[in-house]
């Protein structure tokens, strides 16, 4: 029997499924390809009803209606990580919310100023045979969804079958749907620069076979599966489950045998890329996502032995201080989870942090500047505080900052410096009494 005939009575009109959408209510999503695009449409057309109606979401694919200006008042985007819509729209429009992934659960509660959910609004596959729904690469706790009004889904065939734990749904549990297949939202592999090659190099020396090992999106984390190939049983946990792991449990160098919880399983918050990603992990028995609470614990990260973090930082001052989200007062993107894993992998027993950037960028001028700098811009958030870093690395080298004091943190972060800026550095912290 097709689910359509089975669950026939939980099949709505998307207009009737946002008719269950008050003035006022807090409604919480995802982001990216678990995004209810047509729900969020049909939520953008009927707004001249609403009013003082606020998402909790991440970022999306693209735009979507509840981001233009007309919005405003009547549904209100908070991202709770920014990409390329909300940078452009969200600064005169919404809002940013400044929370780690790991405080997601809690901070949706009756203690938080953040009310914990009236609407669930998400993407999902197609119920299988015992009802249950899975919210594909992003998905939501499912705590959130007992606690809501209503949840309302958006089937869509094309979102892969993520098995879960903790963030999939009964249909049962579900007040509507509305069936809508749309393309998904897809991130193209990016190809690792030669300075991301470079740095990779650095890092994956120091990975041992049998470590369990996160790190991020973009060409560093390409770089790092190329380079991780001939590494022998290593584990995955971690928060965002990228291309290159793919590539390593597909060549053998990943099999989490050596895992001391979830052995033989690659756990994972939440993923993106390719629409090959999406096949890989679509039905597959060898992948499982777990709540933020779980997969971003840095106490449950450190159950496994050797996890090795690599996170990349937009720049980093001279005693060590990490900017991964902003730069100034201009928000880029979001904290993530990037402290979670800095402490989890150092509480994990022969476990590393490796946070990783290019020495310089070059301005919309031409002109290059350092990316290891005396003092961040006033306002700039601070990712990952001094005292929690432990490897700071570039194409020069590595620079080890654990319980070293400013003096030395200063020489070692100027080492591995562009050497255009070494000698302005060096006499800059002379100034200021780093350095004699």
């Amino acid at each position: 029997m097709d689910w359509r005939e089975k669950y026939a009575d939980k099949i709505v009109s998307a207009q009737e499924a946002i008719s269950h959408v008050r003035s006022g209510d807090t409604i919480h999503s995802t982001m990216f390809s678990s995004l209810p695009y047509a729900l969020f449409d049909e939520l953008g057309a009927q707004k001249n009803r609403l009013e003082d109606v606020n998402i909790y979401m991440g970022f999306g694919g693209g735009l979507y209606r509840p981001l233009a200006k007309a919005c405003n008042g009547h549904v209100n985007v908070n991202s709770l990580f920014l990409g390329p819509a909300e940078r452009t729209f969200m600064y005169k429009m919404g809002s940013h919310v400044n929370v780690q992934i790991l405080q997601l659960s809690r901070t949706f509660d009756d203690r938080s100023r953040i009310h914990p959910g009236d609407v669930i609004m998400m993407a999902a596959t197609p119920p299988d045979e015992d009802g249950m729904m899975s919210f594909g690469l992003t998905p939501i706790d499912t705590a959130l969804c007992e606690q809501a009004r209503c949840v309302i889904l958006q089937v869509n065939e094309n979102v892969p079958f993520v098995r879960g734990v903790d963030n999939m749904v009964n249909i049962k549990d579900v007040t509507c749907v509305i069936d809508k297949t749309q393309n998904l939202c897809v991130m193209p592999v990016t190809e690792p620069s030669e300075l991301d090659n470079k740095i990779a190099d650095i890092i994956a020396e120091r990975i041992p076979d049998g470590a369990c090992i996160q790190f991020g999106i973009g060409g560093l984390g390409i770089a790092m599966g190329y380079r991780c190939k001939d590494k022998r049983h290593l584990g995955i946990h971690t928060e965002l489950f990228v291309e290159s792991m793919a590539d390593l449990m597909e060549c053998g160098a990943v099999d989490n045998s050596m895992k001391a919880i979830d052995k033989g399983i690659s756990t994972f918050g939440f993923a993106m890329g390719s629409d090959r990603l999406n096949k890989f992990l679509d039905h597959n028995p060898l992948c499982e996502s777990r709540r933020f609470m779980y997969s971003n614990d840095p106490y449950i990260i450190a159950k496994n032995d050797n996890v090795i973090s690599v996170n990349s930082a937009m720049q980093v001052d001279i005693t060590g201080q990490v900017a991964a989200e902003g730069i100034g007062f201009k928000q880029y993107s979001g904290i993530g989870g990037q402290l979670d894993y800095v402490r989890g992998s150092q509480l994990s027993k022969g476990g590393h942090s490796f946070i990783a950037l290019e020495s310089t960028r070059k301005e919309k001028d031409g002109t290059l500047k350092s990316k290891i700098v005396i003092s961040h811009p006033a306002g700039t958030p601070i990712t990952t505080p001094r005292a929690e870093v432990e490897y700071i690395v570039t194409e020069y080298g590595v620079a080890d900052l654990k319980y070293e004091t400013l003096d030395v943190r200063a020489k070692r972060l100027i080492a591995i410096a562009h050497p255009d800026f070494r000698e302005e550095l060096t006499a800059e912290a002379r100034k200021l009494g780093l350095l004699v």
